[in-house]
């Protein structure tokens, strides 16, 4: 498949929406200015970074299987691989095509679990977003400047249903691919290599703001705002409201 080209986004701020179930989370981030970076295991979307593989032949089957097995196991032997090699076909052909696309899409699998994506948006006023991931808008929505080395790495997410791709192209890439019905997030994404470590430290001035969904609870938000006056320097707080007259969000 021809690969389209990644496009960093050209926004000057991201947003991060999230309920206040678990506020701890949140006093982290405003406290100690540390983001928890999701891996892909542990996003949302079944096939977000797991593409659907093409048909190939026995002998690119082979060879995927057999280079997997060396980045697992480098230290096996040359007489090990060769008996590895005469079983790795003789299931192939036993099994079937089919069984073999699986076993290697659960082995691709495996490995993209291991990258690390923090997933923002383009705008705060996005309210299916903040129904969803904001607890019916009870809870929050981050702000960070499109500044410094980790979120001018950002990219745009592309909303398109991938060909099946061959898994011994090396240029291809699915990370920042999601299927259409999920635009409406107008998501972009930082890509952490895998191994990456799930905590990573900002700077406190890329974090420019912190909305308050319009239904917070009281107690919520003056916990919240405890938190922000703590902070160095002090975190800007904005409460939402529904501007009815124009049928939009609007920050207070």
């Amino acid at each position: 498949m021809t690969t389209p080209k990644l496009h960093k986004t050209t926004g000057s701020h991201f947003y991060r929406y999230s309920s206040a179930e678990h506020a701890e989370w949140l006093k982290t981030i405003i406290i100690d200015h540390e983001l928890y970076i999701p891996s892909v295991k542990e996003l949302n979307d079944p096939a977000d970074g797991r593409p659907r593989l093409a048909s190939m032949s026995e002998d690119k089957m082979v060879s995927f299987l057999l280079k997997n097995l060396i980045k697992r196991e480098p230290w096996l032997s040359v007489q090990t691989l060769e008996k590895e090699l005469v079983t790795v076909r003789h299931n192939i052909r036993k099994y079937g095509t089919q069984w073999s696309l699986r076993e290697m899409t659960r082995l691709l699998n495996t490995h993209m679990e291991e990258f690390r994506i923090y997933s923002l948006s383009k705008r705060f006023d996005n309210l299916s977003l903040w129904a969803k991931y904001a607890a019916g808008s009870s809870g929050y929505c981050l702000e960070f400047a499109s500044e410094g080395p980790l979120f001018k790495q950002a990219v745009e997410v592309i909303y398109r249903k991938c060909r099946p791709v061959d898994i011994n192209d090396p240029k291809a890439f699915f990370l920042a691919y999601k299927a259409p019905e999920w635009s409406n997030e107008e998501e972009v994404r930082l890509i952490a290599p895998r191994g990456s470590s799930s905590k990573i430290k900002i700077d406190p001035r890329w974090l420019t703001r912190l909305i308050l969904g319009t239904q917070m609870s009281n107690a919520n938000e003056k916990m919240i705002r405890e938190w922000a006056k703590q902070r160095q320097p002090e975190l800007t707080v904005a409460k939402a409201y529904f501007d009815e007259l124009r049928q939009q969000l609007r920050l207070r």
